[in-house]
């Protein structure tokens, strides 16, 4: 049985992935804690992606400006 606290740790986990899922994520599993866990794991690795293009395109302008 969640308690109040319990409830109010979910909410703010949910509150920090701005309170949607990717319907994947939320057709993939069953609990609300599994989906935030998800969630946040998929936001890390989209972060990583963009990270990784930014860096290639900001490194190309670098390697551009040093000529």
């Amino acid at each position: 049985m969640a308690t109040t606290g319990d409830n109010d740790r979910i909410s703010q986990a949910l509150e920090l992935l701005g309170n949607r899922f990717d319907p994947e994520i939320e057709e993939s599993f069953t609990s609300i804690a599994e989906r935030i866990l998800a969630q946040a794991l998929e936001n890390v690795e989209l972060a990583e992606h963009k990270l990784r293009q930014i860096q290639e395109l900001v490194g190309d302008v670098a390697l551009a400006g040093s000529n």
